[in-house]
């Protein structure tokens, strides 16, 4: 026994220190804002196996001395105030645990005092009977005494018991995940952190063993690569040694991890300590970076020019430059970067340097982009132009420490402009006077735009439309056509007729307009003039002009079907009604109610085809639109509840009064709302919303249904159109909606996506 508690006493004396060196090393390799400190903990448990009794007190103060070097040999950044205060609370802990330690040690020694004092009394008592009064004093004392003992030696368990307590604390608030496991790889300590990360609670993971949380091809290495490092001897690997490792969540996800393991001896019972950090953003964070500096090499090496990095010298020393410098100048990136036997100063037009230095030098002063034009000599000795945008780069002390910027060649757009000038100069007073649009272009790229094709074509400036393909400008419907007509006209034809066509304007809207073009010859060889007109009001009348024919034509209909339908129908629904009251048999009473519901269905269609030819004029005033709205949903609350449909109101409060017919607007707000329950045959979300707008008032109301197909919204408010199954619907519900609004001065519009819902914005003007 003596043998064990030697050898027991050696492996203590050697393990204090290691344990402390260890420690230290790991408190300089972990971020400031580890509480890795508290660690010293398990070396100055182990002083209480040492003889003498202020060990303890000794290496507190030792342990306290590296605690506090250990954070100023770390970089100091924004994690030094947690890192302070880690280490100010990991100093307490040591110091109330040491004490509690040395206290321990010292009411331990009374103890044993007090048992040989006790022990003394017995053999004095045993020779000295005449001494029986002082022994019994004595023995009085001596227990009083070890009463005392033992409550002071209370009084430090429970010391300690706070000092655990703290500990703890400090585990279960760590941002790691910290997992400890027993020699049978079982889990033992499961914090918080862990609990998140793995989306486990302690008590399931308590006594599992730790290879659960790893994928199954994981396992079995991962338990020899644990005991294997519980006989290498070392105490513990930093994180990101073990390498990246996969976990495995509750849920069955894998996600990739850094680790670090350390493990104590604690009666003859080894611990692993393992320290988790998921980092799987990280790792999507590096993919994502990767592929950026991919797609950036892509597109820097696609770019029409060339993308540099330079001193802000006269000879542009270039630091980096993209392949596209061989292209513009002839010259390859290795004879600028590695050769250094040309410049691109020397590469600069003489009649151009200087004037490209100074502008350069102005625009670096004042610490703004520069942009220039100016011309190169390429190796062949060619003068090209080239246009340069760049800025200056400075360091965190305000110099300038480089130039970056982009070089592309603009000398045939130089030509173009050339070309351009003649031509406008040639054609200014004819186009001038024109009414028409009128381009030029040779090839398929446009060479001349007139003011009224920059302003047909929403552009601001010609350059905007010059050097364009003519296929830009039109519809992708219409490109057939327009090669054929081009061919035909190179081909040698003078003259197209004129066509109607669709344009696209440079905000990408579509434009209907009148097309004609003619072949001509000048100078620089054959080329196309087209005329243009803008045709949309004309279309847009005509359209109109369809629509109120169609209509007139529909009332009259309407009127003479009123009577000669109306009638019969109330006949054959009285009748019905009749016979429903005097037949006992269900076949027929099911038979006549589908006659009733039928004639019903036929009455509602004329009754909706009469409102909509002989709707009458509204009789607006001033209306409060938010009243006409909690009307109508009070009067479908019960239809809503049935069809589990949740409303929300979103109304301001005071909004303006709007100038309207309450009637009329009330018709509005049933057909839309009636219109959102059927969208919504599942329940869902109906929001209504009222609020000004510029002189307007504008009702929106929304549904969360199935929402309207994008090729059926621009033919939504046509007569007699409906999404809706056969037999649910007219079609005639928003074509009313539509004509109301507009008799109010107002407007309507939609916005739909098929499974997210619909939503109709009514603008109507405020009273005044």
């Amino acid at each position: 026994m003596k043998d064990i508690d030697r050898f027991a006493m050696r492996v203590v004396h050697w393990a204090i220190p290691l344990l402390t060196i260890g420690i230290f090393v790991v408190d300089l390799l972990t971020p400031v804002g580890i509480a890795v400190s508290i660690l010293y903990v398990i070396p100055l448990l182990l002083t209480v196996f040492r003889p003498k009794e202020r060990e303890s007190f000794y290496f507190c103060a030792f342990a306290t001395s590296l605690l506090w070097v250990g954070l100023f040999l770390k970089p100091l950044g924004s994690s030094f105030l947690y890192g302070l205060l880690n280490r100010t609370l990991g100093t307490s802990v040591l110091w109330i645990l040491a004490l509690g330690l040395i206290r321990f040690r010292r009411l331990q020694h009374e103890s044993v005092e007090a048992e040989r004092a006790l022990m003394l009394e017995r053999v004095e008592r045993a020779h000295a009977e005449g001494l029986m009064m002082e022994a019994q004093q004595a023995r009085y004392y001596a227990d009083r005494e070890a009463v005392r003992a033992i409550v002071d030696r209370k009084e430090a368990e429970e010391q300690l018991l706070v000092s655990q307590l703290r500990l703890e604390s400090i585990i279960e608030s760590a941002m790691d995940a910290i997992i400890t496991v027993d020699e049978d790889q079982k889990v033992v300590l499961f914090n918080r952190a862990a609990e998140q990360m793995f989306g486990c609670s302690t008590r399931e993971a308590m006594r599992q063993p730790l290879d659960r949380f790893l994928p199954a091809r994981y396992r079995e290495g991962h338990r020899h690569h644990v005991q294997e490092f519980g006989q290498s001897g070392a105490t513990s690997r930093k994180m990101g040694k073990l390498g990246t490792v996969m976990g495995l969540r509750s849920s069955g996800e894998e996600f990739s991890i850094e680790a670090a393991i350390s493990y104590i001896t604690v009666e003859q019972q080894t611990y692993y300590t393992v320290i988790l950090r998921d980092i799987t953003e990280r790792k999507r964070a590096e993919e994502a970076h990767q592929k950026s500096q991919r797609q950036l090499t892509t597109l820097i090496s696609n770019l029409p020019g060339f993308v540099y990095r330079c001193k802000n010298n006269r000879d542009w020393t270039f630091e980096y430059l993209s392949e596209g410098v061989s292209d513009l100048t002839g010259y390859t990136s290795r004879e600028y970067l590695v050769e250094r036997s040309i410049t691109y100063g020397n590469n600069t037009h003489p009649g151009d340097r200087e004037r490209v230095w100074q502008e350069i030098q102005a625009a670096v002063a004042q610490r703004r982009p520069y942009e220039t034009t100016y011309r190169i000599l390429t190796r062949s000795g060619e003068v090209k132009s080239v246009w340069e945008r760049g800025e200056g780069i400075y360091a965190t002390d305000g110099t300038l420490s480089y130039l970056e910027g982009f070089v592309t060649d603009i000398t045939e757009r130089k030509r173009a402009e050339h070309l351009l000038r003649q031509s406008e100069e040639r054609y200014r007073r004819l186009i001038a006077i024109s009414p028409y649009a009128i381009v030029v272009i040779r090839g398929d790229r446009i060479l001349f735009a007139n003011d009224q094709a920059i302003k047909l074509f929403g552009a601001v400036k010609a350059n905007e439309i010059l050097g364009r393909s003519v296929m830009d400008l039109f519809h992708p419907d219409y490109h057939p056509a327009i090669q054929e007509r081009i061919h035909e006209l190179v081909e040698g034809r003078a003259q197209v007729p004129m066509i109607e066509e669709k344009i696209i304007t440079m905000s990408g809207k579509s434009v209907d307009a009148e097309v004609s073009a003619a072949r001509f010859i000048d100078e620089e060889g054959p080329a196309i003039l087209v005329m243009l007109r803008d045709i949309s009001e004309r279309k847009r009348l005509q359209d109109q002009l369809r629509k109120t024919e169609r209509i007139a034509e529909l009332g009259t209909v309407a009127s003479g079907m009123a009577h000669e339908i109306g009638t019969p129908m109330n006949v054959i629904l009285g009748r019905a009604e009749y016979l429903m009251d005097r037949v006992a048999e269900e076949p027929i009473k099911k038979g006549l109610q589908t006659i009733i519901t039928q004639v019903e269905r036929i009455t509602r269609v004329m009754n909706q085809l009469l409102s909509f030819a002989r709707r009458k004029a509204p009789e607006r005033g001033a209306l409060d639109l938010k009243q006409v709205v909690e009307d109508s949903l009070e009067m479908f609350q019960e239809r809503l509840a049935r069809s589990r449909v949740q409303v929300e109101l979103l109304l301001t409060d005071p909004c303006p009064l709007v100038l309207a017919d309450a009637d009329q607007m009330s018709q509005v707000m049933i057909n839309l709302v009636m219109n959102a329950v059927h969208a919504m045959p599942d329940g869902g979300m109906l929001r209504v919303g009222l609020a000004p707008e510029s002189q307007m008032v504008r009702l929106t109301i929304a549904d969360s249904g199935h929402g309207i197909p994008r090729e059926a919204i621009k033919k939504i408010f046509d007569p007699f159109f409906t999404t809706k199954e056969f037999g649910k619907g007219t079609g005639l519900g928003l074509t009313v909606v539509k004509g109301i609004i507009e008799e109010h001065q107002g407007s309507i519009a939609v916005e739909s996506q098929e499974g997210k819902g619909t939503t109709f914005t009514i603008l109507l003007p405020q009273s005044e």
